[in-house]
């Protein structure tokens, strides 16, 4: 579904990503981890094709088997655009149209069910900003299922919601065919990704399967990350589901 082969991007001469390299097979939920700043964003600007005006990359990006690496979404093959569910619902969602307006599928209300959303009719009767955080990102969530592409890129989509609220979400997540889930939250990315990386500085410091990684690190980067992670909230196991 995905292969990114030596991604590279840059903002004139300073480098922020260097020599990327991952794939995702059809049926994969690979965590992306790393710090602000870490380069984690870019990449997925530049899996979808929408890097900010002076930013380039070089290297393979192959979606659906389309290489697409530099290209902007329009350009784009329809199979060869992932679908995107960002960290702010509520600039993700026209908030002036219903969600039934927004979901124009002919089973909305199953999409809707498919992420959690029991009372699909009055969802989709309402307007945004008339749902809970985790409401309209679990409708992102079904907006990003509806697309033609199976492949689901989700930017730090839990950041802004309570615990309750993260859980539902990760399960929603659940339901993307193969997923790239990036954040900087190692214990939410444990519960929902069966393969993690780590990026520092836009280099890969770790990569592997979710138990390999969390149980036996190899650089020392990484061993710290997980370390901090497991100091700051001690009542969140970090273990593989």
């Amino acid at each position: 579904m995905l292969v990114v082969d030596g991604l590279c991007i840059d903002a004139g001469r300073t480098r922020i990503v260097d020599h990327v390299s991952f794939e995702i097979p059809t049926g994969r939920r690979l965590g992306l981890l790393g710090a602000s700043g870490s380069g984690k964003s870019l990449i997925a600007s530049a899996l979808v094709g929408q890097l900010p005006p002076g930013v380039t990359c070089t290297g393979r990006i192959l979606v659906d088997g389309h290489d697409v690496a530099g290209l902007p979404t329009p350009r784009r093959p329809r199979t060869a655009r992932p679908a995107m569910v960002f960290q702010d619902s509520s600039t993700a969602l026209n908030p002036m149209v219903t969600v039934g307006r927004q979901l124009r599928a002919p089973d909305a209300s199953a999409l809707l069910e498919r992420v959690g959303l029991r009372d699909a009719e009055r969802i989709l009767a309402s307007h945004p900003l008339e749902l809970s955080g985790g409401q309209r990102q679990r409708v992102c969530i079904a907006l990003a299922l509806a697309r033609e592409t199976s492949l689901v890129i989700a930017d730090e989509p839990t950041t802004a919601l309570d615990v309750i609220n993260q859980a539902r979400v990760v399960d929603a997540l659940r339901e993307a065919a193969s997923l790239l889930f990036i954040t900087h939250d190692v214990a939410v990315a444990a519960l929902l990704c069966d393969h993690l990386m780590i990026v520092d500085s836009g280099i890969v410091i770790e990569s592997g399967s979710t138990a390999a990684v969390l149980e036996n690190p190899t650089s020392d980067r990484a061993r710290h990350m997980l370390d901090v992670a497991r100091a700051s909230d001690p009542f969140r196991q970090l273990v593989a589901r």
